[in-house]
């Protein structure tokens, strides 16, 4: 499949009008390489549909930070050898190990940067060896030296003294790559002058491992730039698959707006690692924490998306226990509910809708019927039905409840929605919220929920869609596991309190 633009009214395999969605390759309905990037057309050309697919597959394994080459493996064999030279056992290994992975992991030690150091590592090292150490002696899981838990100081420096060293190796190995080969395409956004400066240290400084390209620019340069103008950003797209590029370093925004923030999201859904680079003695600079540099110009690293995080798959696993649980859980509350719905209303207990969910792709949503539409057209169009007195009493408690909304749990089986996520809404309103909110399509880019950070904060039924777009949008970009538990706990509590719906 080429690069496509489509329209969330198009049903996923359909064409559809040419706005809203760029989708680079077969993203299948994960919909990893599928982002929004209003008024782009473009044509693959002699590349075709094989580079537009091998990129998308960049893209889905992109945009996964990657720690330097066997950090962790490093680390567990520094601490594998440090207690068996002071004499534990296979136990202690294994409980040591594991625990150095976790304490590490939450340290920050295997995040992804572009001027390791040893010795800004040194004291996390040296942290989290000690608390693995002391927590595995705590446990009573190895063979302490005879000094008891002060035996285990010699463990910690053995540890960190193996660590650095296996550390001090691998960035070694790793700057000797970038140097060669193994130096990432870079493309910079921006070619005024402080485009230029960065892109003049790129190139003088190739230990960084970027290789600028070139740059994209809406506006003419003042003075000619060090490397040539691609064109303007709306060949965005265009320009990372014609040239491989692996890195997008933003270094001043075209324009404010959504058009700026589709174009980092164009760039991290094609593999790229995506950076914004102010200017030094910038505003940002004092609110935003600065872990990376080129040559001490600041440089921020976007943040992952939410599927690209190592808890992602355990939000999925969640999902389909939850999804299972509640459907054996709810299977005698179901049946109570269809014989009301068929009694009251007649055949046809289930109402199945088309919804847009992960990456514009439409699904059908499944619910009790609570009130028989007059025809289809209503069914898509008719924005809230909590008033209609063609409803009767079942249909009424079923909403109140929310209790029509338990066969949902099936389209969490079948991974078309999650327990936790933006509530779908029909094709109809998501083209007509798109053209009126700009972040409106910023929803669809984690799968749609059963429930929500908006919806526990009581912007459900009608109510204001602009509040609603804010609060899931702020779910998606400070998502984490323990978010979706916290809103699973209100919900609950929420049920328990039915307000209707």
């Amino acid at each position: 499949m080429t690069a496509t633009v489509r329209d969330s009214r198009a049903p996923h395999g359909a064409d559809g009008a040419d706005t809203g969605v760029v989708e680079a390759g077969g993203a299948g309905t994960g919909g990893a390489a599928t982002a929004l990037l209003p008024d782009v057309r473009w044509s693959p050309g002699p590349w075709g549909a094989a580079s537009a697919r091998r990129a998308a597959r960049r893209g889905r394994r992109g945009r996964r930070p990657v720690s330097p080459p066997g950090l962790l493996g490093v680390d567990l064999a520094c601490m594998a050898a440090a207690v068996a030279l002071i004499g534990g056992g296979d136990t202690a290994v294994v409980a040591a190990t594991a625990l150095l992975a976790v304490l590490n992991g939450a340290l920050g030690l295997y995040r992804p940067r572009l001027a390791p150091s040893v010795l800004d590592d040194l004291p996390s090292v040296a942290g989290g060896g000690t608390a693995a150490a002391v927590l595995a002696a705590a446990l009573g899981v190895g063979v302490p030296p005879a000094g008891g838990l002060h035996g285990w100081i010699p463990l910690v420096l053995l540890y960190t003294a193996l660590a650095c060293g296996g550390r001090w190796a691998g960035y070694a190995a790793a700057r000797g790559r970038r140097l060669g080969p193994g130096a990432k395409p870079t493309l910079l956004v921006g070619a005024g002058g402080h485009g230029s400066r960065l892109a003049a240290a790129m190139l003088e400084h190739p230990e960084y491992g970027l290789a600028p390209i070139g740059f994209l620019d809406d506006r003419p340069s003042v003075e000619p730039p060090p490397l040539p103008v691609l064109g303007g950003t709306a060949r965005l797209a265009e320009t990372l698959l014609i040239h491989r590029v692996r890195v997008v370093v933003i270094t001043s925004v075209p324009s404010p707006g959504p058009e700026t923030c589709s174009l980092t999201r164009v760039a991290g859904n094609l593999g790229c690692e995506v950076f914004f680079a102010p200017e030094p003695g910038d505003l940002l600079t004092d609110f935003l924490p600065l872990s990376d540099h080129i040559r001490s110009f600041p440089v921020l690293r976007m943040r992952p998306a939410p599927q690209a995080r190592p808890t992602w798959p355990l939000k999925r696993l969640m999902d389909i226990v939850l999804a299972l649980a509640g459907l054996v859980a709810a299977a005698p509350v179901l049946a109570v509910c269809a014989l009301a719905v068929r009694r009251e209303g007649g055949p046809g207990v289930l109402f199945r809708q088309h919804r847009v969910g992960l990456g514009g792709r439409w699904f059908e949503l499944l619910k009790l019927r609570t009130l028989k539409p007059s025809d289809a057209h209503e069914s898509a169009t008719r924005w809230s039905i909590a008033d209609d007195r063609r409803m009767g009493p079942a249909g009424r408690l079923l909403r109140r409840t929310s209790l029509d909304e338990l066969p949902q749990l099936w389209n969490i089986l079948r991974g078309e929605m999650s327990i936790v996520g933006p509530r779908p809404e029909r094709p109809f309103f998501v083209d007509r919220f798109s053209a009126s909110l700009p972040h409106y399509g910023s929803r669809h880019r984690v799968p749609a929920g059963l429930t929500g950070w908006a919806q526990i904060h009581g912007l459900r039924g009608d109510t204001s869609i602009e509040d609603r777009v804010r609060f899931d949008n702020h779910y998606i970009d400070t998502w984490s596991l323990l978010s979706d538990i916290k809103i699973i706990i209100r919900t609950v509590g929420s049920v328990l309190r039915p307000g209707g719906s």
